[in-house]
């Protein structure tokens, strides 16, 4: 059999630390943020994640998240074939949520569509950032397309994504929410728990003090053991994601990574909050 060679893709969405994606030869495509008349990528350089959240609460204008055009599509995809690919695995954000797939079926019909997989992730952040690694993994070890696709979908059935949303405001004023519900949860302080799944937001339960979200966060992130792969996530709450992990450690894989979530996912949940995105061992059955 002629091996073929197969390149793993993502948007920046994916949240995967840049050492995986050294490692494993991932390519990704940022999306974008647009802060008052400036459009910057959000590839984790030029615009800084933490820097970002500090300044978000003081800025006048919520931002705007938007998608990559096609015709950056369409070079990020040569860019790949020139490189050698034969076909290209392309995860992206859920297309209920976003445009951006769209703009990758545009790119891909400009280079041939035949020769890139699109695959709707149905999920965001590390969510995503598992079938992704997943993915690039086999590509590395030389699997066929169709082993690929059937591990990204072992994995989604595998994959939980939970969050506490420490404040409803930068939701409401996104418009992702609307605004009776943000307000009842902003007056009084509810912290709602929410989970991703199936290329949607749902509402799991809402809680009156920060400690018992977080207890409940500990509850549904222990039913998913046991566990192959974990992410503590978090948008400007680094020290309440460490101990969020340290509540959990017990049923914690060693190699945990502690995600600060990209800013065009965290410009409308707003600083504060923390999640997890587990991955339960029984993707390998």
């Amino acid at each position: 059999m002629t091996f073929k060679r197969i390149q793993v893709a993502a948007d920046s969405v994916c949240d995967l630390p840049a050492e995986i994606v050294r490692e494993l030869d991932i390519r990704i495509i940022p999306t974008y943020v647009n802060i008052g008349h400036q459009s910057i990528p959000d590839d984790g350089a030029q615009l800084d994640r933490q820097a970002f959240y500090r300044q978000l609460p003081s800025m006048k204008a919520q931002p705007t998240t938007s998608a990559p055009s096609p015709g950056e599509a369409e070079v990020f995809y040569q860019n790949m074939l020139s490189d050698g690919a034969e076909k290209i695995v392309s995860i992206h954000v859920p297309d209920r949520l976003s445009g951006v797939l769209n703009t990758m079926r545009l790119g891909a019909r400009a280079v041939g569509a035949e020769r890139v997989a699109l695959v709707d992730s149905l999920q965001l952040t590390f969510g995503i950032g598992f079938q992704v690694w997943v993915a690039a993994e086999l590509a590395v070890k030389g699997a066929s397309l169709n082993d690929i696709l059937e591990a990204i979908e072992r994995v989604r059935q595998h994959t939980e994504v939970y969050a506490i949303i420490d404040t409803m405001q930068y939701l409401q004023r996104s418009g992702r929410v609307s605004s009776l519900v943000a307000g009842i949860g902003t007056l009084l302080k509810i912290k709602p728990i929410v989970r991703v799944a199936d290329g949607d937001i749902s509402s799991l339960a809402r809680s009156r003090t920060w400690s018992r979200a977080e207890a409940k966060l500990k509850a549904l992130t222990q039913d998913q053991a046991p566990l192959d792969r974990l992410a503590i996530l978090h948008i400007d709450n680094h020290l309440g994601a460490e101990r969020f992990l340290d509540s959990i450690r017990e049923i914690a894989p060693q190699e945990t990574h502690i995600i600060e979530v990209c800013p065009t996912l965290g410009a409308h949940i707003g600083p504060g909050s923390i999640g997890v995105a587990t991955l339960n061992q029984n993707w390998r059955n």
